[in-house]
């Protein structure tokens, strides 16, 4: 028997000796060799190696404050652990340069400390969401954060991790802000630890919004580039310089800006400042046209309720064709459009004001999943063109944005009355369905002048035309506006891009823009991640309303079950194994 005892002894130690060096040995072998294991079918938890590249290159701490915290529904439950495994996935390659904290922001039962905790977030950058929790008894309204606040080396960046979409349902809106944190995270990153910004113009001298007017947009620009505003007043080299390259004075022309805005002009364009932007795209620039090829105002109706929108002549009709898209002189009027308040009586001396939908505002939504639209809010328009593409060797034409599907189309001149809003509309009249308003350019462009200038300019080395520039990109917008804030004329103060003043709604313009921008002036490709879909699976609420009680008896009994006929079966096996 003390034999028997001596042998198990034996047996015993050296099992344990052995998963010790096994341990050990795995340890060791893992101290050289890093590698994570995604097993969801989407790899949800796979960051891009752009992603990767950008983390193991951080010098220093990047601190993160998650402003997720909190009591509150389980979609934003979701989203806090979501953004927690996200953080989680970046610090894994970020040699230990990457810190987080969870925060609640209305932790204190304090009122007044809790007040002056959300106006220093929202004088940070972050947006509140207000919040109606159903609950048994009733329902109750909060007010949470769902953003953050990312820090490195003294600069900081908001981050909003919920992404409005309007007429999306919370579900899908929740599944949607998970999709892009991958990107919002990279993103903060890039631009925290870009040690020379991207230059970006914002063009004047043709009737262009003026700086108040994108006052806004410029705030927006500047956290990530250096934003000028710059008249071309018809200098060759307003937007590109030549440049040395080696001691027998050689040279090279390149462009002065990453991407130059072109914002709601009412002035025609002369062929000398059609050039030198024509020479700034061949030789790589980016543009951003905003345009209204159609004139109506607003201010026309203050004082009188109808007014004409006629075409306007911009001189730019031949240079868009030629790169591939045609602007049509025309409105688009959408059902699904911004309200604007109307006098609809008096009470005693004051007048009477109702908001009824503006037909010639549409909210114009993603036209597809590409990264510069995906998962956008609405955008508001006003005023709104269609536009069509042209069939153009070696360009490649992306709609972005469109009308919804109960559409009108009027072709100018035509009449803008207030009248209209006083009739119920007529649905079988709007039946053009969507109409893109905005068009993404990709491919070699040709150059407008081709074969129109003399040979003496042709071939200037002062000049230095080129016909076809390399791979480029652009995006045509048909309406102005849309970069355009509104501007209290009284006080000259300017309000947030995207936010309605009558709704109190903000709109998706700004995120458009700076999409916009982002995806024209990457050069690491990490717009392409916004691309990324998760499948949503959700529970079904009544099954577990019906039958809640069963589910929580089976995740409480059934694994202690488990777990005790475990032991009872090791217990007798044993017990059979070592009597005699």
């Amino acid at each position: 028997m003390v034999v028997h005892n001596n042998s198990n002894k034996k047996r015993d130690l050296t099992t344990l000796f052995t998963g010790v060096v096994i341990v050990i040995l795995i340890n060791y072998i893992g101290s050289f060799a890093f590698e994570r294991f995604d097993l969801t079918a989407e790899k949800r938890y796979t960051i891009s190696d752009n992603s990767k590249e950008l983390a193991s290159n951080l010098e220093d701490i990047v601190f993160v404050k998650v402003y997720l915290e909190g009591e509150f529904p389980a979609g934003f439950k979701r989203l806090r652990d979501e953004t927690r495994e996200m953080l989680n996935e970046f610090r894994a390659y970020s040699n230990g340069n990457i810190e987080y904290e969870f925060i609640n922001p209305s932790e204190s039962p304090d009122e007044k400390i809790r007040e002056d905790i959300y106006k220093q977030l929202y004088k940070e950058g972050l947006r509140p969401t207000d919040l109606n929790v159903k609950e048994e008894d009733g329902s109750t309204n909060k007010i949470i954060w769902p953003g953050a606040i990312f820090s490195y080396r003294g600069k900081d960046i908001p981050v909003q991790l919920l992404k409005s979409q309007m007429g999306v349902a919370a579900d899908v809106m929740l599944n949607n802000s998970i999709e892009a944190l991958e990107y919002e995270v990279a993103n903060a990153i890039r631009n925290l630890i870009i040690d020379n910004k991207p230059k970006i113009a914002i063009i004047e001298g043709h009737g262009e919004l003026d700086k108040i007017e994108t006052a806004s947009l410029a705030t927006l620009l500047a956290e990530f580039y250096l934003v000028d505003r710059i008249s071309l007043n018809e200098e060759l080299h307003s937007l590109t310089e030549r440049v040395m390259i080696d001691s027998l004075q050689a040279f090279k022309v390149k462009t002065k800006y990453d991407a130059i805005i072109i914002a709601k002009p009412t002035k025609p364009f002369s062929e000398k400042d059609k050039f030198v932007i024509d020479q700034f795209i061949m030789y790589g620039g980016k543009v951003v046209w905003l345009i209204d090829p159609v004139f109506a105002s607003m201010d026309s109706l203050q004082n009188a309720d109808v007014t004409m929108a006629i075409a306007q002549n911009l001189n730019l009709d031949d240079q868009l064709f030629t790169y591939g898209v045609r602007l049509n002189t025309n409105l688009i009027l959408d059902m699904q459009s911004a309200p604007i308040p109307v006098v609809t009586g008096r009470v005693g001396n004051q007048p009477k004001t109702q908001l009824f939908p503006w037909f010639f505002f549409p909210l114009l939504t993603q036209a597809n999943t590409h990264p510069i639209v995906n998962n956008l809010n609405a955008v508001k328009g006003e005023f709104v063109s269609t536009i069509d593409t042209i069939a153009r060797p070696n360009i490649h034409k992306t709609g972005l944005l469109k009308s919804s599907i109960y559409t009108k189309v009027s072709n100018t001149p035509t009449r803008v009355s207030l009248g209209m809003l006083r009739i119920e509309p007529d649905q079988s009249q709007f039946t053009a369905g969507h109409q893109v308003a905005a068009v993404l350019l990709e491919g070699k462009f040709e150059s407008v002048f081709k074969n129109r200038i003399s040979a003496e300019i042709q071939n200037s080395n002062e000049i230095n035309f080129k016909e076809v520039s390399d791979e480029n990109k652009m995006v045509v917008v048909a309406d102005g506006d849309i970069a355009k804030n509104y501007v209290n004329i009284k006080t000259e103060q300017y309000y947030q891009l995207g936010y309605d003043r009558f709704t109190n709604q903000q709109f998706g313009n700004d995120d458009f823009m700076l999409n916009v921008v982002n995806y024209l002036c990457d050069d690491t490709g990490l717009m392409g991640v916004r691309s990324k879909k998760l499948t949503i699976r959700l529970m079904d609420k009544n099954v577990l309303k019906d039958e809640k009680f069963k589910w929580q008896l089976i995740n409480t009994v059934l694994p202690i079950g488990l777990i005790l006929l475990f032991g009872i079966a090791h217990y007798y096996d044993r017990k059979k194994k070592y009597t005699k």
